[in-house]
């Protein structure tokens, strides 16, 4: 499963990658990647009044997501194939408080797995 999700991360056409992987009592439901596509309710608006739509790997499993699940994100250096830093950032932590999302595995610049409440 994480091979999957290092795949679709590597193969994402974007500069960061990374994959997020959506569970249900200990059972894979989504793996997701970060993506050029859209969707309407992960529309973001910035200070300076720019707005983006982009989904992060978090948010592109979150569609899927009910309360009490996990989610794990990791980033992925294609170079050297280590992981490192992928907290998520403010926009999605919103959006996993929202979908009652327990908690999430993260991995830090070391590529070690934290975790971090919601």
């Amino acid at each position: 499963m994480y091979y999957k999700a290092e795949q679709l991360a590597l193969n994402n056409n974007r500069t960061y990658h990374l994959a997020a992987i959506l569970r249900r009592k200990r059972r894979v439901v989504r793996i997701g990647e970060n993506t050029n596509k859209t969707h309407p309710d992960f529309k973001r608006a910035y200070p300076d009044g720019a707005y983006a739509s982009h989904m992060h790997a978090e948010m592109n499993v979150l569609r899927f997501a009910r309360p009490g699940d996990i989610i794990e994100v990791f980033r992925i250096k294609k170079e050297t194939g280590k992981y490192t830093m992928a907290k998520p950032c403010s926009f999605c932590h919103t959006a996993m408080q929202k979908a009652e999302i327990r908690y999430v595995r993260y991995t830090d610049w070391n590529g070690t797995w934290k975790i971090m409440k919601i």
